[in-house]
């Protein structure tokens, strides 16, 4: 068996295996579908995942750029509008989104061995 310079092996590269969440089978982690019974994860189109990506992104730098107007306005002593009072309630929503941005993003890099992310251990 013969080592790299890093001290690795490269004749034992075996790559890192776990369960598929269908049908129990050991398959590579990093699979987009089960070579084995076919299983693809989410049942949901990319494009959809995308979509919804780039419109909880735009709700985010919304809710920021309403948030500092807010803040601005209330900080020059401009009389308090609708802006100002909308911006009470952006850190909330940027919030919210950015939650979702991250739950999104997780569901569209979903593998058959990732179970654990959307809290159905095994």
């Amino acid at each position: 068996m013969s080592a790299d310079a890093d001290g690795g092996d490269r004749d034992g590269g075996a790559e890192a295996t776990a369960p598929c969440d269908r049908c129990e089978m050991s398959i590579p982690v990093d699979a987009a579908q089960c070579p084995v019974c076919g299983y693809r994860p989410g049942g949901y189109s990319p494009r959809l995942l995308r979509a919804g990506e780039v419109a909880f992104a735009v709700a985010i730098f919304g809710s920021i750029l309403i948030f500092v107007g807010g803040v601005m306005r209330l900080s020059l002593g401009v009389p308090t509008d609708i802006l100002a009072q909308v911006a009470v309630v952006t850190p909330y929503t940027a919030g919210i989104s950015g939650f979702f941005l991250y739950y999104l993003r997780k569901k569209r890099r979903a593998t058959p061995t990732d179970s654990r992310i959307f809290g159905r251990d095994s």
